[in-house]
């Protein structure tokens, strides 16, 4: 579709800006998941463990959707250097 008020920067801009909002979901549910496994390791049975085991599953449940969503939008990307001028801007506006 040739879109009439969206360039190529902003059409990079918007599929960089997603992938970092992808990559950031999916760093943050990493950092949860090493936690949670952690502490169920450590944690004596209970209703707080349950509720960690819970939560652990959750994030699995999470990290895979947004694994996905990377998978299937990393084809779309544009080239690297591209990316690297789409981060710029978005940096330079205050969106990232």
């Amino acid at each position: 579709m040739a879109y009439l008020t969206l360039s190529q920067d902003d059409q990079d801009d918007v599929l960089v800006a997603f992938m970092h909002s992808q990559e950031n979901d999916s760093y943050s549910h990493t950092v949860n998941q090493q936690r949670y496994r952690e502490m169920l390791r450590t944690l004596p049975d209970g209703a707080f463990k349950i509720r960690i085991q819970e939560l652990l599953n959750q994030t699995n449940a999470r990290l895979a959707e947004v694994t996905s969503i990377i998978e299937n939008t990393t084809p779309q990307m544009p080239p690297q250097a591209r990316i690297a001028a789409a981060l710029a801007r978005l940096k330079l506006a205050g969106k990232i």
